[in-house]
């Protein structure tokens, strides 16, 4: 049966790669095939996994890789999820690409994380259709009290490791309690966090588009409060002042998360420069606090904050001590959210039809390929590299699936 998936140029690698398999036996490393079927609390995934073999040939050449396995009760709790909409095990444009988003590049030892901030890990998901970011699709991981391990996913979807750190030759295999969910478009994201303003400030622009294709993006989105605590100045900008405003909210080129931001100026999309400002446990921007963090999207990160931002006054200050800022716009409140009235009732409006190139609300396509980005690898959990190579893993899970 091996023989009828594994393509003729795989079997010739495993001929070639004898020696090292048996190197690698004699250090008892069970192949991925074998973690799998050991395993009874992975049986759906393990049978996914011989479903869509074509998931282990886009493992890289080198350097391992870390599984993300959900267990059985995972999947059962998908009609409780944002991925009861879309999931269809019988789909490969579906099952195959979420498959890819739960294995990570690189080896990652999860039980030598520290407590603290989180960390950006790149996925195998690369499918322009599904993420928009430079290596593969982004996880956030971090280690909470109690010594747990915790992944966050699209619109902030937390996914808890229940068994960590299972090797086998060519990774790890870390089980969680639920799917991850891939990053969603801007315009999905801001509506399911509620930024209806910011949301309909953009499509007020016409900005949306060009900044949900953008790669690599950092947006700062000011929660509703904000809009409407300066509504009346906001209602007197022309669109020229509205692009202004908002492209002071957008770091191109860049995905920034919270812990990477501190004492320095950001060159935001405008081309002007905007000052973060670290006080204690509190993160700024000018006078702008963030008050929630790391919101991955199908393009970059997201952070919200509790200001609009204003170009023209890039001295704006905080005081740490206060329990609110002074606004950047002048405070002028005015009936109704701005910029509300803007949104197509097509993203306010729920989702009647799925496809797999037009998601729902929760989850739907972003396009554009990918390219470069900037984020930081310091104090992340432990990589640990595989000289023999993840191709040697690769064709012995194809056997063990077989």
């Amino acid at each position: 049966m091996l023989a009828s998936i594994v393509p003729a140029a795989v079997l010739g690698l495993l001929a070639a790669s004898t020696f090292p398999r048996q190197a690698i036996a004699q250090e008892t490393v069970p192949d991925l095939g074998e973690v799998l079927q050991s395993n009874k609390n992975l049986s759906t995934y393990y049978n996914l996994m011989k479903k869509y073999p074509e998931v282990l040939f886009k493992l890289p050449n080198y350097d391992g890789v870390t599984i993300i396995a959900p267990s059985n009760s995972a999947f059962e709790n998908i009609p409780g999820t944002q991925l009861y909409a879309i999931w269809n095990e019988s789909d490969p444009s579906i099952a195959i690409p979420l498959l890819e988003y739960h294995i990570l590049q690189g080896t990652w030892i999860t039980g030598a994380i520290s407590s603290g901030p989180s960390h950006l890990l790149p996925s195998l998901l690369q499918d322009p259709d599904w993420t928009n970011v430079t290596r593969g699709q982004n996880v956030l991981v971090n280690k909470q009290p109690g010594d747990v391990i915790v992944f966050t996913s699209g619109e902030g979807i937390r996914t808890t490791q229940v068994t960590g750190d299972i090797r086998f030759a060519g990774g790890y295999v870390q089980v969680v309690d639920n799917l991850m969910v891939p990053p969603s478009r801007l315009e999905n994201t801001t509506d399911a966090f509620k930024l209806s303003a910011f949301l309909g400030a953009l499509y007020a622009s016409d900005l949306l588009e060009s900044l949900s294709s953008k790669q690599n993006v950092t947006i700062f989105a000011p929660r509703n409060e904000a809009f409407q605590r300066v509504a009346g100045s906001l209602d007197k900008l022309d669109t020229d002042a509205v692009k202004k405003f908002l492209d002071y909210h957008v770091v191109p080129g860049r995905i920034l998360l919270s812990s990477d931001l501190s004492g320095q100026n950001l060159t935001t999309q405008g081309s002007h420069n905007l000052r973060v400002i670290r006080s204690g446990n509190n993160l700024f921007l000018n006078s702008a606090q963030v008050v929630q963090p790391d919101i991955l999207i199908a393009n970059g990160i997201m952070h919200i904050i509790d200001d609009v931002l204003n170009p023209d006054v890039p001295s704006a200050t905080p005081n740490p001590e206060a329990a609110t800022q002074a606004p950047a716009f002048p405070e002028s409140t005015a009936s109704g959210l701005p910029f509300t009235n803007a949104i197509p009732c097509t993203v306010s409006c729920p989702a009647t039809t799925v496809s797999s190139g037009t998601l729902t609300a929760t989850t739907r396509s972003p396009t554009a390929p990918v390219s470069t980005t900037t984020s930081t690898d310091a104090a992340a959990p432990r990589r640990t590299g595989h000289k023999a190579g993840i191709a040697i893993g690769l064709v012995a899970s194809l056997a063990a699936l077989a």
